[in-house]
């Protein structure tokens, strides 16, 4: 969660560790965006990143969070304008990411839609791929772990942990706990073998 600026620091820190060309000086920013072809683009989804990240800072400093004074008021102005420049960036990439669900160094791909329920925990070190769902069911939501590799159109939803370092296979569907190392795939989703 981030609650004073060096906090935001680290964390925009370790999501611009993920995107070389784009958090790199403003000339080679400039290239890669004019040169890039769009499909490989990530300009967006970093700029999305940012703008999540600066939201949470804002949220978690305004009036929101039962804090008060001249600060709060005006973290609150801000939280105004980071959440509607994160809903304009939300229609262009597909992304519903809610504020403090994600730890630092969440690497997202492509664009696509992600779904991510509001209460859920995803941890440090992330890899998400267009197309997945992290939902709820009967009031549980998971706890995803560290390191954990989430493959495109996986649906993982109920009160489950995904322990850390873990690998979701494309389109399996998880809704049991997955243990550490451990690489799952399938409908419903079974271990198929550990890291090592």
């Amino acid at each position: 969660m981030i609650k004073t600026r060096s906090d935001l620091k680290i964390y925009l820190t370790k999501d611009a560790q993920l995107y070389p060309k784009l958090s790199g000086s403003w000339i080679k920013r400039i290239k890669n965006i004019l040169v890039t072809n769009p499909i490989n683009s990530q300009y967006v989804i970093y700029k999305y990143l940012c703008t999540l990240r600066n939201s949470e800072f804002h949220f978690n400093n305004s009036y929101f969070t039962k804090k008060r004074g001249i600060s709060a008021a005006l973290h609150k102005l801000a939280v105004v304008l980071k959440f509607y420049r994160l809903r304009r960036l939300s229609y262009k990439t597909g992304f519903q990411i809610p504020p403090n669900t994600c730890g630092p160094g969440l690497q997202i791909w492509h664009y696509g839609y992600i779904i991510i329920n509001p209460n859920a925990i995803i941890g440090e070190n992330a890899t998400i791929y267009p197309g997945v769902e992290i939902g709820e069911k009967k009031g549980g939501v998971p706890i995803i772990g560290n390191n954990v590799f989430i493959g495109a159109g996986a649906i993982v939803f109920g009160n489950l942990r995904i322990g850390n370092n873990s690998v979701i296979a494309p389109n399996a569907v998880v809704i049991s706990d997955v243990p550490e190392n451990a690489i799952v795939g399938g409908v419903p989703a079974k271990i198929l073998k550990y890291n090592k």
